[in-house]
């Protein structure tokens, strides 16, 4: 194999509004990275550092108001020499990327064999009956049977539709693939599929890879090689070993303390407040929900009601005051479902769920108003939850004025303040007139968080609270829920299906898995003890950030 870059960055650097009056943003600061073949290669850094930004260089793909610097060279070729002209003939056949987003990067209108035969079709590889025997091909390739290439992105679910947004990246035979965060929002048992995925097509192809990620696990899993990005700089650079054992950069050092390591949790000590308590907070016993499907015509006519599957089947749970337990599991497996019934927004089936002693199961919406100053939900995403046309102290002033309490504006800006100086937005007169547009992502979360304990309940039901935020930031989010449990006594129930994130905040895990909870217990004995086999498969598929503990088929 030749020890020739295959793909090279040479003092790689981009702007953004560059006018004559303004230099402009310089988002991307002299890159200098080599690529050979077969090479898989971790560009990592967070929101915002740059690592889009350069392959969206390399591909041509960035917008007209970006101003590049530099070379890319593709097998010593500089393919941004003449722009438009010189990249174009190479985008895809040679070099080919994997967006992020893969339901939006198809066409929903479109089969997802019609956008791969497409591409084959643009770039002369092949037509007619040879294009679909190729589209089979490429979908076998990817594990995705070839009589699926006439079903909709939406007939595919998430781990489908990545592996056939990498068929369709390579459908004209590349030589280099660049993967932009590619596991985004997917589970952590799919997420190892698809990355296994990529990890045997680069060797198989002798394929180089770019895989962009902030997931420094990934990197350490998955690659030969990474480089560190901060500000649009490449900051340190080498093997996954030598950053993981010999970090040179404390923006390094930082990220990799910033990864939960699943094997590394210890026995928490038993809470003797926890001992004391006469009753819990919260008990679910045997909840079921279901959501009422679609009768056919002929059991209308019938009048038949077809029994509804069950999406939370027999769930148990209990959580004391001053205690954070993670409900885990993959997507459809009816947490969220069973977080929305302890909530009384889906009617149960059976089951109750008791609060502070009292059966709340099945209350009317009247009946539940005066109880949800004891019960408050911070939800997944920090840039959907919050009202775009809200500033920071109306945000948090809402659940007051809503709930009457505070007699005076004054009094409810003083609730505010003191909310979010408690999440850490200090000082918080900084923060009160800005717009969820003027926040960062972990901003936006801290102020949602925020608003929910300003009434200052007993327990949070918190939905994926970090699984939209950089490393970074995700930690200073899970350690403040973890004081706000021990400091105010907080009972928290966390929904994730990142059993890292689980084993390292959590005093007691649930393994939730087809609507039933398979497993549940301390969090030290359900990680290093498991009994479930699903469980053992969750914890299989958990990247490592030590690359020296290498996960199976790992080469």
């Amino acid at each position: 194999m030749t020890r020739k870059p295959i793909l090279a960055f040479e003092d790689l650097n981009v702007w953004f509004g560059v006018r004559p009056d303004n230099p402009g943003f310089h988002v991307v600061k002299g890159v200098n990275i080599a690529l050979k073949p077969g090479e898989r290669f971790g560009l990592v850094g967070e929101s915002g550092s740059g690592k889009t930004t350069t392959i969206m260089a390399a591909m041509g793909l960035l917008p007209s108001s970006a101003e590049v610097s530099g070379r890319v060279l593709l097998e010593g070729r500089d393919i941004l020499r003449d722009g438009e002209k010189s990249v174009a003939p190479h985008r895809w056949k040679d070099i080919a990327m994997v967006f992020q987003g893969a339901m939006s990067a198809f066409n929903p209108v479109k089969t997802v064999g019609w956008q791969i035969a497409e591409a084959l079709d643009v770039h002369n590889v092949a037509r007619g009956a040879a294009a679909g025997r190729r589209v089979g091909e490429l979908l076998e390739l990817v594990g995705i049977s070839a009589a699926q290439s006439a079903r909709f992105p939406h007939e595919f679910s998430g781990g489908m539709r990545q592996r056939a947004m990498i068929a369709m990246a390579l459908a004209c035979e590349p030589k280099v693939l660049l993967a932009d965060e590619p596991t985004t929002a997917l589970d952590v048992m799919v997420q190892d599929q698809v990355l296994k995925l990529l990890v045997r097509l680069s060797q198989d192809l002798n394929l180089a890879l770019i895989l962009v990620t902030h997931d420094l696990a990934i990197v350490a899993q998955n690659c030969h090689r990474a480089a560190v990005m901060l500000g649009g700089e490449i900051v340190e650079e080498g093997s996954v070993s030598d950053l993981y054992h010999r970090p040179q950069h404390d923006y390094t050092r930082k990220l990799f303390e910033a990864t939960p390591d699943v094997f590394a949790v210890a026995r928490k000590p038993e809470k003797p407040e926890a001992k004391r308590t006469p009753a819990p907070l919260l008990q679910v016993s045997g909840l079921k929900v279901s959501y009422p499907r679609p009768r056919s015509i002929g059991e209308v006519l019938r009048r038949e009601r077809p029994e509804a599957p069950l999406v939370v089947n027999d769930i148990s749970l209990k959580i004391d005051r001053g205690e954070m337990v993670a409900l885990v599991g993959q997507s459809g497996s009816g947490k969220t479902t069973a977080m929305q019934a302890i909530l009384g927004m889906v009617k149960s089936r059976g089951g109750t769920i008791t609060l502070n002693g009292r059966d709340v199961t099945g209350l009317g919406m009247r009946d539940w108003r005066p109880l949800r100053r004891q019960i408050q939900m911070i939800y997944q995403d920090p840039y959907e939850s919050l009202d775009l046309r809200f500033r920071v102290r109306d945000t948090v002033a809402e659940p007051l004025r809503i709930h009457r309490i505070a007699a005076t504006a004054q009094e409810r800006e003083a609730l505010v303040v003191e909310a979010l100086e408690r999440v850490g937005l200090t000082p918080a007169v900084r923060y009160l007139g800005r717009f969820p547009h003027e926040l960062s992502g972990g901003q936006r979360q801290r102020v949602a968080i925020a608003a929910s304990i300003v009434l200052k309940p007993e327990l949070l039901l918190a939905d994926e609270p970090v699984s939209m935020l950089d490393v970074s930031v995700r930690a200073g989010v899970l350690h403040l829920l973890d004081e706000l449990r021990r400091d105010a006594r907080m009972g928290i129930l966390m929904i994730t299906h990142d059993l890292s994130t689980a084993a390292n905040y959590a005093d007691r895990i649930a393994v939730m898995h087809q609507g039933r909870i398979v497993e549940q217990g301390p969090a030290h004995q359900v990680i290093h003890a498991p009994e479930a086999e699903y469980t053992k498969a969750l914890l299989a598929s958990i990247p490592n950030p030590d690359p020296d503990r290498r996960l199976a088929l790992r080469a």
